[in-house]
């Protein structure tokens, strides 16, 4: 008879009958530590990348699956939005790290991804007005949004490392120009089963409204913080 490190009871089982826990624990090494690291790397490596490649091209549609039945294929939402957030934030950070006090740019740098963060509740909560529906809560409005966001906060990098290049009046233009697209695009494949003309429409006022509050709320921030 063994008895459990963790909670004490006895048995001659690989895994403790009460709570589980391996009986015979090996000591940590480099070698053990080195696996883990490897294992949650890869693992986490692998679920990003496949649903970032399925929200590239088949948007609104990996939403759906995944409030469906296929999760454990996608990464989760809020894990996904986590890591795009910090790619996000870093990235803008590097673009604009020369952008003199008191301008977009130097809030791009600082708390662009921190503001779209805070407004994401009232992003999706304006998704579930418009788009009303007894099957659909806001919760799973709120994980479409998620998705959503996580896309376009990677997406939007490589249109601001161009101001490099462009003036930042173009860069405004291709990001609104993408925004848009990607929205309208998004919505059609996730309310499919609605008349589509009624669904540009409603992206289309809900794009403005969300655009709108980052804007006041942008602006709030710079005022109070730069």
């Amino acid at each position: 008879m063994v008895v459990c490190q963790n909670c004490g009871h006895e048995g001659e089982y690989v895994y403790c009958p009460n709570c589980g826990h391996a009986f015979d624990i090996a000591r940590i090494t480099l070698t053990h530590i080195f696996t883990e690291v490897a294992h949650t790397f890869w693992h986490l490596e692998k679920g990003v990348l496949y649903t970032i490649k399925e929200l590239a091209i088949k948007p609104g549609i990996v939403q759906k699956k995944y409030l469906a039945v296929a999760r454990k294929k996608y990464q989760k939402p809020f894990s996904l939005f986590t890591v795009s957030g910090t790619i996000c934030a870093l990235s803008l950070y590097l673009i604009y790290k020369n952008a003199p006090n008191g301008t977009d740019q130097h809030f791009y740098k600082h708390y662009y991804f921190l503001v779209q963060t805070c407004m994401l509740p009232l992003y999706a909560l304006i998704t579930y007005l418009l788009f009303m529906s007894p099957r659909l809560n806001y919760a799973e409005v709120l994980v479409m949004n998620v998705y959503m966001l996580a896309f376009m906060s990677l997406a939007i990098v490589p249109i601001n490392c161009l101001s490099f290049f462009l003036p930042n009046g173009i860069i405004s233009l291709l990001e609104i120009i993408f925004l848009l697209g990607y929205n309208i695009w998004t919505f059609l494949n996730f309310f499919s089963d609605r008349h589509k003309l009624s669904t540009i429409i409603k992206t289309t006022i809900s794009i403005i409204l969300c655009y709108l509050l980052f804007q006041f709320t942008s602006r709030l921030v710079m005022e109070w913080f730069m």
